[in-house]
C-alpha cells in the first residue's frame, strides 16, 4: 500500500507555529504493468492501400489501429525506427525494393514503474517493385543519388513572382535578384548560417547523397559528413497545376547543402518548393510565407546531379592490363580516355603477377597482394585488400570527391583529374609509389572511371606538363 505523508501545522498567536506528528494517509495503489498479451490483444488494426485508408487492403502498407490500452509508440523492428506515438492512428509500414513481403512492428507502452511493454506483430505488406516517379528523379534507378551545386547562382535570392513556368531549365529562377557566381562564393555568405560559423560546404567540392531508404546527408569536399535528416517528396505533381511548385521537398530537420534562409539570420529550412526536377537537375524555393506574385523575398538553391557517382566506387576491384607502373606528367587529363589508357606511359606490368618483380618499390617484403588474384573491397566508408586466399593486407578508411557535377566530361581546374581518391592509410592494393624506396600513397588523382573501369595517378607533386615521373594503377572490377 503507497502511504503519502503530509505533514500538518498549527498557527498560534503572535506567528508562532508548534510542531505536530505527521499523519498517514492512504494513497492510491499503482497501475499495474501490462502484460504483453494483454497490450497485443488490446490493438486492433486494419490495413490499407491508401494514407486515406479508404482501399482495405490485406496486405495493404498503411495500418489503421486503436490500441486499448492508452498511448503507445510504434518501431519497426528490423531496423529499430520509432515511426509513430499515439494511442491510435496511421502507421506506413516502411518498405522498399526487394524486402520480403512482410514486416514486423513493435508496439510499446511505458509503465508506470519506468519500464516498457512490448507487443509485435507481423504484417503482410507490399514491397514497391520500382521508384515512384519522383523517387526515380531523387535517387536514381541504383537507390541513391549524389547532388552537387550548380556551377553557378546555386543559392541566392528574388522575388515571388508566382510564376513557377519560369522555372523552365537548369539554374533558371525566375524572379532572380541575387545569386552567389560560384559555389566556393558561400564562404563570404556566413551571416545566413546560424552563428555566422562555416561548417564546411561553403565549397565547389560539397555534395550531398540521397537514398531511397529516405536518408539524406550532406558532406564536405573531403567525404567528412556535415549533417543528416529524412526526407519525402510530397504532392509529387510533375504538371504544376497550382501554377508554382512541382511537389515539396520535406526533411526532418536542416539537412541539405547551406539549408539556410536568406536573411533569415541562421533559420534553417525543412520544407523545398521543388521548381524544376530532372535526372540532371533540381531547383528549390523557400518562400517563408511570401504571398504569390507579390515579390516578397525567397530563397533558391540550384543543384546538379553528380556524375560519376563516387558512391559507385563501392565494389570488389582488381588488377588490370597494365596495373602498375610509372610514366611521364603530360598534362592532359582528357587524354586518359579509356580503360587502361595511361597517357605518357612508359611501363608497366603486364599482369599483377609481376608485381612480385617489383618489390623494390614496397620497401623490398612481399605483402600478399603481389599477385593478379589480390582483389580490394571497397564498402562503406572502408577499403580492405585481400591476398588471393582471402587474407587480409591492409585496410583503411576512404572518401572519394568528383570535380564534375554533370556530364562526366569535366575535370579540375588544371584540366587534369576527374576527382580524388583518399585513403586514411595505405589501403589500396599495391599502394607504392615507384621508384619511391617503399613510399606509401593515399592521395590519387581519378583520372579514368566508370562502371567496371578505374585509372589513378600519384604525381609526387611534378608539374603538369613537365614529364616528371608519375605512378600509375589500373584497376578493373572483380
Amino acid at each position: 500500500m503507497k502511504k503519502i505523508r503530509l505533514i500538518a501545522m498549527t498557527a498560534a498567536v503572535g506567528m508562532v507555529f508548534a510542531a505536530c506528528e505527521p499523519t498517514l494517509i492512504d494513497g492510491p495503489e499503482p497501475f499495474g504493468n501490462v502484460e504483453s498479451t494483454v497490450l497485443a490483444d488490446g490493438i486492433t488494426y486494419q490495413q490499407f492501400a491508401d494514407e486515406a485508408c479508404t482501399q482495405p487492403d490485406e496486405a495493404g502498407n498503411f495500418v489503421k489501429f486503436n490500441s486499448s490500452a492508452g498511448i503507445v509508440q510504434v518501431f519497426l523492428e528490423s531496423t529499430g525506427a520509432h515511426i509513430f506515438t499515439g494511442a491510435g492512428g496511421v502507421v506506413k509500414i516502411p518498405v522498399k525494393r526487394g524486402q520480403e513481403p512482410s514486416a514486423n512492428l513493435i508496439f510499446r507502452i511505458a509503465n508506470a514503474d519506468g519500464t516498457f511493454t512490448d507487443a509485435v506483430k507481423t504484417f503482410a505488406c507490399t514491397p514497391p517493385t520500382e521508384l515512384a516517379p519522383e523517387m526515380l528523379l531523387l535517387v536514381s534507378d541504383n537507390g541513391k543519388k549524389v547532388w552537387k551545386y550548380a556551377p553557378t547562382n546555386c543559392y541566392g535570392n528574388g522575388g515571388h513572382a508566382g510564376s513557377g513556368a519560369e522555372f523552365n531549365g537548369p539554374g533558371v529562377v525566375g524572379g532572380n535578384w541575387w545569386g552567389v557566381e560560384t559555389p566556393d562564393g558561400l564562404a563570404d555568405q556566413l551571416g545566413h548560417v546560424p552563428g555566422g560559423t562555416a561548417t564546411g560546404d561553403e565549397a565547389s567540392g560539397a555534395y550531398m547523397v540521397f537514398t531511397e531508404d529516405g536518408d539524406v546527408t550532406t558532406y564536405k569536399p573531403t567525404g567528412e559528413a556535415i549533417r543528416s535528416g529524412k526526407f519525402e517528396v510530397k504532392n509529387y505533381d510533375p504538371e504544376r497545376t497550382s501554377g508554382w511548385e512541382l511537389g515539396k521537398l520535406v526533411t526532418s530537420e536542416p539537412a541539405i547543402l547551406f539549408p539556410w534562409m536568406i536573411n533569415g539570420n541562421g533559420k534553417g529550412v525543412t520544407e523545398f518548393d521543388i521548381m524544376y526536377f530532372t535526372p540532371q537537375a533540381m531547383t528549390l524555393v523557400y518562400t517563408n510565407g511570401q504571398a504569390s506574385g507579390g515579390w516578397g523575398e525567397i530563397t533558391h538553391w540550384c543543384f546538379m546531379a553528380g556524375s560519376p557517382d563516387p558512391l559507385t566506387i563501392e565494389g570488389t576491384w582488381t588488377y588490370g592490363a597494365n596495373g602498375y607502373g610509372n610514366g611521364g606528367h603530360a598534362g592532359a587529363g582528357a587524354a586518359f580516355n579509356a580503360p587502361g589508357v595511361v597517357d605518357g606511359n612508359w611501363w608497366g606490368v603486364a599482369t599483377g603477377d609481376e608485381l612480385a618483380d617489383q618489390l623494390a618499390h614496397a620497401g623490398g617484403a612481399a605483402t600478399g597482394d603481389e599477385s593478379s588474384e589480390a582483389y580490394m573491397v571497397f564498402e562503406g566508408n572502408t577499403v580492405t585488400t585481400y591476398a588471393p586466399d582471402g587474407s587480409k593486407v591492409r585496410g583503411g578508411e576512404w572518401t572519394a570527391v568528383m570535380n564534375d557535377y554533370a556530364s562526366g566530361a569535366g575535370r579540375g581546374a588544371a584540366g587534369w583529374e576527374l576527382g580524388k581518391l583518399t585513403t586514411s592509410e595505405p589501403a589500396i592494393l599495391f599502394p607504392w609509389m615507384v621508384n619511391g624506396g617503399g613510399t606509401p600513397v593515399t592521395e590519387f588523382d581519378i583520372m579514368y572511371f566508370d562502371a567496371n573501369n578505374m585509372t589513378l595517378v600519384y604525381t609526387a607533386g611534378e608539374a603538369s606538363g613537365g614529364w616528371g615521373e608519375i605512378t600509375h594503377w589500373v584497376f578493373v572490377r572483380k
